[in-house]
């Protein structure tokens, strides 16, 4: 019930971006917030991990970065709860296979100040336990 009063909200924030800003910004803005809302996963083969991001880098930028291979339905950038400092590594989800095959092609080994991306699918929960 919340999630779903919480979407019909960045919808309505959507509509009255898209009255001021135009149909091109808004969509990519309304993107950006459910991107920014909750973590979320896309189908298998969907979802990639990302190391040594910017100590700086935002869900925002991430979902900025990302977004030109496709439609990215999560980005979440991982903050250390004690410090409140980034982790320097996040999670992108895509909607489908080949959206994340072209950011792995095309963003593993991109160069972000003295960093060098490594872009990889997600590991399923399953594969990482040794029984």
């Amino acid at each position: 019930m919340q999630q779903q009063q919480q979407q019909q909200h960045q919808q309505l924030a959507a509509q009255q971006l898209a009255a001021t800003l135009g149909v091109a910004a808004a969509a990519a803005a309304a993107q950006t917030q459910v991107a920014q809302s909750q973590q979320r996963e896309g189908p298998e083969g969907c979802n990639l991990f990302i190391y040594h991001l910017p100590q700086e880098c935002t869900d925002a930028d991430l979902t900025q970065m990302f977004m030109p291979y496709g439609n990215v339905i999560s980005a979440k950038v991982f903050i250390d709860r004690a410090t409140n400092q980034s982790k320097c590594f996040g999670f992108v989800s895509y909607d489908n296979a080949q959206s994340a095959e072209a950011a792995i092609h095309s963003m593993h080994g991109f160069q972000i100040g003295n960093k060098r991306l490594k872009v990889q699918h997600k590991r399923p929960k399953d594969q990482n336990k040794p029984y």
